[in-house]
């Protein structure tokens, strides 16, 4: 684990800080000031404990509540469910801490595709076939008047979410009952324009060998963004 380093502070206060956790809320008095060596302001228990500068929420409440999120698919399910740990919440906290990490996660994805993927395993034969496949859904998503009793913006909102996934043929496979499925794939989802899907998808596709593939297979709908998906940066070889 790394060590936090705690620094002497000039222009020390005293200041409250109360954190909300599953066992209730706890109030602190903490130390917040200026660094001497850098002359940063800061809150050395916030750094010691891994707190954003405005988070309220203790990291491990934080983190049961985004994952009770992804496993229940709504904000309502999983601040219902939440509610039996002993802590009533609603779902407004939980959609701001979704989205908070949500953006923490695209920031770290940007970084990722600025640079060129290795071949997650080089060691293995190259494919006859990479598959690349492309697709959209719409889902429904808080609008701007989402939770107003009086408004005239939409509390409801629809967007299409662009799908990509990549597979090598010899991963295509079959159950029992002759159901076809995949044993090892790459999904990508994104949304907004379709040239980064295809940018992401593309990188993906890179690091589970599509450049050693001898031929690609690219699938579409037929609409306008999915044919646009494709562009040149799915060549897969020199």
């Amino acid at each position: 684990m790394k060590r936090a380093r705690f620094f002497p502070l000039a222009q020390r206060q005293r200041r409250p800080l109360t954190l909300r956790s599953e066992l209730g809320d706890v109030a602190l008095t903490v130390d917040y000031g200026q660094d001497r060596a850098t002359g940063q302001w800061g809150c050395p228990i916030r750094q010691a404990w891994g707190l954003t500068p405005h988070q309220t929420m203790t990291p491990v409440w934080a983190e049961k509540l985004a994952f009770t999120a992804t496993a229940t698919g709504s904000y309502e399910q999983a601040a219902a469910v939440a509610s039996h740990w002993g802590r009533p919440v609603d779902d407004s906290p939980v959609h701001a801490l979704v989205q908070r990490l949500g953006q923490r996660a695209q920031t770290q994805a940007q970084a990722r595709y600025e640079t060129p993927p290795a071949e997650r395993t080089p060691q293995r034969a190259p494919t006859a076939l990479g598959v690349a496949l492309v697709d959209g859904c719409q889902v429904r998503e808080r609008g701007p008047g989402w939770g107003k009793k009086k408004t005239k913006k939409n509390r409801v909102e629809w967007h299409e979410l662009k799908l990509g996934v990549f597979y090598r043929h010899e991963q295509a496979a079959q159950t029992e009952g002759g159901r076809g499925l995949l044993n090892e794939k790459v999904v990508v989802t994104w949304m907004g324009p379709p040239l980064e899907l295809g940018r992401r998808l593309h990188w993906e596709a890179q690091r589970e060998g599509l450049a050693r593939a001898q031929a690609l297979l690219f699938l579409g709908d037929g609409a306008p963004w999915g044919l646009g998906a494709q562009g040149r940066p799915f060549s897969h070889g020199p």
